[in-house]
């Protein structure tokens, strides 16, 4: 027990540490909030987590926003699957940038 609470902490330093923006959500609850971000994200979009905690990932986008990308990550989601896409969202201040994003399910030992 106490090894896995020294390998969560160890993780959740790196998450925290990492120059790449990281959100976690919770498909399971009522439109996918946001549960974590890490420090890399906020330095890349302007919002701070207190922000975005509890919200849908979809604040990000904006008027350019290709509706069909946006159409198959929810599908994925849907689905439970791994995605890799780039998509065009807006930071705070509403200046645009390109998102590399990569979805991958974390799922529990039943699959779910």
């Amino acid at each position: 027990m106490r090894n896995m609470a020294v390998e969560n902490l160890r993780l959740a330093r790196i998450i925290a540490a990492t120059s790449e923006g990281i959100l976690i959500t919770d498909p399971n609850q009522p439109d996918n909030p946001i549960v974590y971000a890490n420090p890399a994200f906020s330095r890349i979009t302007g919002y701070q987590p207190e922000e975005i905690i509890g919200r849908n990932c979809r604040f990000l986008q904006g008027a350019e926003t290709d509706p069909e990308a946006v159409a198959q990550l929810r599908r994925a989601i849907q689905q439970r699957r791994e995605i890799r896409t780039t998509l065009l969202n807006y930071r705070k201040d509403g200046q645009p940038f390109w998102n590399e994003l990569k979805i991958s399910p974390v799922l529990s030992e039943a699959g779910e």
